[in-house]
C-alpha cells in the first residue's frame, strides 16, 4: 500500500509489570504498590508532554494474571489520558492464551485507543492516519521456544514499519540458556525502520544492521530496586529521508540521554537462529 511518510515520533516503554506489588502477588507491598503506579502516571505525563504520536509497550505490562482489578482499570484510564493510539504485544508475565490477564475485563472498551497483539503467529495493525504500520507477536505459555521475530512477513507497506518484540537479544556475551532468542540478523530481516524491544531492563540500542534502529527501553522501575539499572523511557524520532534519533528519558526528572550516551551491544555473529 502507498502511504506518504511524515515525521513520527514514538514513545516506548516495556517491563513495567504492573501490579508486581498487588495483593495477590506474592509479595504485597502497599508502599511499593503506591510508588509503581505513581511511576507509571508520570511516565503517562512524560508521553503527554513529548506530543509523540504512538506509544508501544513490547511485554511485560503486567507482572501477572492476578493483578487487582483496580491495577488494570488505572492502567486503561491513563492509556485513554495519553488519547494516541497505544500498542502492545503481550510478554511472558501477560502472555495471551488460558488465563490471561487481557481476558480479565476489555481494557480497550475503556480505551478506545488501545490495541493489543493476539495473535502467536503474528498480525499487523494500519494506522494510515500516521503513515504506520506495526506488527508483531503475542506471548503464549504454550510454546516454550517461542521467537518473537520468526518467519515475519514480508514489507509492504511504503509507509513508516514498527516491528515489537519481547525475548532476548543474543550478543557475545548473553546466556543463551535464556528462552524467546531473538538474533541480530533476524532483525535485520524484518526491514522495518524501528523496532521496539522489551524482556531487559536496561535501555540499549542493539545491532540491526544499517537501516533498522533496534533497542530496548529498559523498564521504567526495576522490580530489583537496589540495581540502579532501567528508570528511562524511550523516544524515537522517526524522519523521511530514514533519519532516525532516539533518547532516554529519565522518569523521575526528565532529563535525556542522546544516542550516543545510550548503551550498545553487537549481536552474536556466531549465533545461528534454529529453522523454523
Amino acid at each position: 500500500m502507498t502511504s506518504i511518510k511524515k515525521p513520527l515520533k514514538v514513545f516506548h516503554t516495556s517491563d513495567i509489570h504492573l501490579g508486581a506489588y498487588d495483593k495477590k502477588s506474592g509479595r504485597f507491598s502497599e508502599a511499593n504498590k503506591i510508588k509503581q503506579e505513581k511511576n507509571f502516571i508520570r511516565l503517562i505525563d512524560i508521553g503527554i508532554a513529548s506530543n509523540a504520536d504512538v506509544f508501544l509497550i513490547p511485554g511485560d505490562l503486567f507482572d501477572n494474571a492476578r493483578v487487582d482489578q483496580e491495577t488494570l482499570e488505572l492502567f486503561a484510564e491513563q492509556i485513554k489520558r495519553i488519547a494516541i493510539p497505544t500498542i502492545v504485544s503481550p510478554g511472558n508475565h501477560d502472555h495471551v492464551g488460558p488465563d490471561s490477564v487481557f481476558d480479565r475485563i476489555d481494557l480497550t472498551d475503556i480505551a478506545k485507543n488501545l490495541f493489543i497483539f493476539r495473535d502467536v503467529e503474528g498480525s499487523s495493525f494500519i494506522f494510515d492516519d500516521l503513515g504506520l504500520k506495526i506488527w508483531g507477536k503475542a506471548h503464549t505459555e504454550q510454546v516454550p521456544d517461542f521467537r518473537p521475530f520468526s518467519n515475519p512477513p514480508k514489507r509492504d507497506y511504503d509507509g513508516w514499519y514498527i516491528c515489537m518484540g519481547h525475548g532476548h537479544y543474543i550478543h557475545p556475551n548473553a546466556v543463551q540458556r535464556h528462552s524467546f532468542h531473538i538474533s541480530g540478523q533476524e532483525l535485520i530481516d524484518l526491514n522495518c525502520d524501528y523496532v521496539a524491544l522489551g524482556h531487559w531492563e536496561q535501555y540499549t540500542i542493539v545491532e540491526s544492521g544499517n537501516t533498522t534502529l533496534a533497542a530496548y527501553s529498559g523498564a521504567p522501575e526495576s522490580l530489583a530496586h537496589e540495581s540502579g539499572i532501567g528508570g528511562k523511557v524511550l523516544i524515537v524520532e522517526l524522519i523521511p529521508e530514514n533519519e532516525k534519533k532516539i533518547s532516554a528519558i529519565s522518569i523521575s526528572d526528565s532529563t535525556a540521554l542522546n544516542q550516543e550516551e545510550i548503551p550498545f551491544l553487537k549481536a552474536d555473529p556466531s549465533y545461528v537462529a534454529p529453522s523454523s
